[in-house]
């Protein structure tokens, strides 16, 4: 660790290192944006406009403000610019030696290929819960993740609306990893999409899972929608990113969830001829 660390520092007073750092810094930029750029501007299309009339009856709380897209934004482009600078880092612990990132998906078998990306979920989630948790307490709360929380009913574009010291802790996931085990290019590609997609699911505001999810012996085990905007909502519990287990392990996960889930669930009321609606 000390190794690489002393390596990183040698290159700081070189133009040469400078230069190239730029250049990644700017390819990192592109691949992490435009998951940003693509993503949550597409589930805010689907969900909150082209689909809004049919989903109504799936709204958790309220609709998003006008204010809060844009500030959800701002944060996220901020946050985007945090993981360049760490993907930038990722880059150099490879060309250095201390990280691996192998193209042929058969160099350390097809087994690790496959499990490689529930593991990672698993070890995202584990490192997510608790650094989530220390967010939590008073001065983070108030001087950093606070930002996150200015969102009560959020949308997709929240997906990454984070204070910089919080941009900074979740985008070690990858880079910790990494240190550990050596992953395929394409499994880190296919990993950020699926993140980002469970990031912008997890602030649409709608719950779009079916009603028998949340308690499905397998299917509950995932974190939904409604579990997460919980958390929005009542600011602490349900701290999880990917599973349940963690809250439901450590006593965190709200109380009302399940019935929460299954009232945004219910099939909408449809007008009965006398005027009073009844269950379609």
């Amino acid at each position: 660790m000390i190794d690489w660390l002393m390596d990183v520092f040698a290159t700081l007073g070189h133009p040469a290192a400078w230069h190239s750092f730029r250049r990644v810094y700017t390819l990192g930029l592109l691949d992490e944006g435009w998951r940003y750029a693509v993503f949550a501007p597409a589930l805010w299309l689907v969900l909150h406009v082209l689909l809004k009339k049919r989903l109504a009856h799936r709204l958790i709380g309220d609709w998003p403000r006008r204010a809060d897209l844009a500030r959800e934004i701002a944060y996220s482009v901020a946050t985007v610019g945090v993981f360049a600078a760490i993907a930038a880092v990722v880059l150099a612990l490879v060309v250095s030696g201390h990280a691996e990132i192998y193209e042929d998906p058969r160099k350390h078998g097809l087994a690790w290929l496959v499990l490689s990306i529930p593991l990672l979920m698993i070890w995202h989630d584990a490192y997510f819960y608790w650094t989530h948790r220390l967010l939590h307490t008073r001065w983070l709360l108030r001087r950093v993740h606070f930002v996150h929380h200015r969102s009560r009913h959020p949308s997709p574009f929240a997906a990454y609306a984070f204070h910089p010291v919080e941009a900074f802790v979740n985008g070690q996931v990858m880079l910790l990893a990494l240190l550990v085990v050596p992953l395929n290019g394409y499994v880190l590609v296919a990993f950020g999409m699926l993140e980002m997609l469970r990031a912008g699911f997890s602030h649409a505001t709608v719950e779009t899972m079916p009603r028998r999810f949340a308690r499905h012996w397998f299917t509950g085990r995932f974190v939904t929608t409604t579990h997460h905007h919980l958390h929005h909502e009542a600011v602490h519990g349900n701290y999880a990113l990917w599973f349940t287990w963690w809250d439901r392990w450590c006593g965190t996960e709200r109380p009302e969830y399940l019935e929460r889930f299954e009232k945004v669930t219910a099939p909408p009321a449809r007008p009965a001829a006398d005027g009073a609606g009844v269950i379609a």
